[in-house]
């Protein structure tokens, strides 16, 4: 129940954006961020450690920086309200509390008789997303990075053979009115290859990133000369220490922001057959075009118009427990 958001309504009150950072006025901040958080707006707080794997651990976490400031404006666009001067008017703070997600920004879960093969698996995956926990934007204007390793573009499960291209890198979003749309579908690796897996760069061996959703990545310059999204979050991954290119009980886990796990692509001269040396832990696109498709799109999310520094968000999804939950 939104206290403090009623009060200020009963109130007639209206404050600056700027005022939610004052110390009094946390309780209303908290209140706003979880209804933004809620309404598919505002990133939630993602955490994680050794023994847990990443997601949001929070709605809010009360200060008000450039992405809340950002999501207070989507709101008000979105509400075909009117935001004069960065203040919050009584019209806003009853258009919050009175928003839904179903009826604001919906979001079509279920299979339609008129559903193409992607759209259907777009389905799944959100399905499955809203399991585990995992939060979906839910803006025409914003896009949810997805991995999913092993399986097919039709998200059938495959054997997920080592050093093979045999993961999906996707782009999520969802249409007005709530039909899911796969804006992109590509061949990709979760993995390390044969290379680094054997050689690895670290000596507890090469990183494997942990399935779970991370907020960790902005855009720059994969080795000075690839567009990517570079690593500036904390990851968690499982370290191959046995070089057995498999994810084992034995294997360490550890929590890094500097492991320079981008999300970057191959050569632009060729397609490779093997992940090879393309990958020593990264979030590679096979297709060098495809990657630059992937970047553009990226590109054109709200949030990172607004906020050249944002940093994205991107879900990494085991292939055989989204079969298990979301069967073909």
């Amino acid at each position: 129940m939104p206290v403090f958001l009623q009060q200020l309504i009963r109130n007639e009150q209206v404050i600056s954006v700027s005022d939610l950072n004052l110390a009094a006025n946390l309780p209303l901040t908290l209140e706003i961020q979880s209804q933004l958080c809620d309404l598919g707006l505002l990133d939630p707080v993602i955490d994680g450690d050794e023994e847990r794997p990443f997601g949001p651990v929070n709605k809010a976490d009360g200060r008000v920086g450039i992405e809340t400031r950002n999501a207070i404006f989507f709101f008000h666009r979105h509400a075909r309200i009117p935001y004069v001067d960065n203040l919050l008017s009584t019209t806003f703070f009853e258009a919050l509390d009175g928003a839904r997600p179903a009826g604001f920004l919906p979001v079509q879960f279920d299979n339609q008789p008129t559903d193409d093969p992607q759209t259907r698996l777009a389905r799944r995956v959100l399905r499955y997303m809203v399991k585990k926990g995992y939060w979906i934007a839910r803006a025409p204007d914003m896009l949810n990075i997805v991995y999913v390793e092993g399986i097919d573009p039709e998200g059938k499960p495959n054997p997920d053979l080592f050093n093979e291209w045999n993961d999906r890198r996707m782009l999520i979003r969802i249409l007005p009115g709530g039909t899911p749309e796969m804006t992109a579908n590509d061949q990709a690796t979760t993995e390390p290859g044969h290379f680094y897996t054997m050689d690895p760069l670290n000596p507890l061996g090469a990183a494997r990133i942990a399935f779970g959703q991370y907020k960790a990545w902005t855009d720059g310059v994969h080795k000075t000369y690839q567009p990517a999204l570079v690593q500036r979050g904390p990851l968690r991954v499982h370290r191959d220490i046995d070089k057995n290119g498999l994810r084992n009980a034995t294997d360490p886990i550890r929590i890094g922001s500097g492991y320079a796990i981008n999300q970057h692509s191959t050569n632009a001269d060729f397609t490779p057959a093997y992940v090879d040396r393309y990958s020593a832990g990264c979030l590679v696109g096979r297709r060098y075009r495809w990657h630059l498709s992937f970047m553009q799109l990226l590109r054109q999310d709200i949030r990172y118009v607004m906020n050249k520094g944002y940093m994205f968000m991107s879900t990494i999804i085991d292939g055989d427990d989204l079969a298990r939950e979301e069967p073909v």
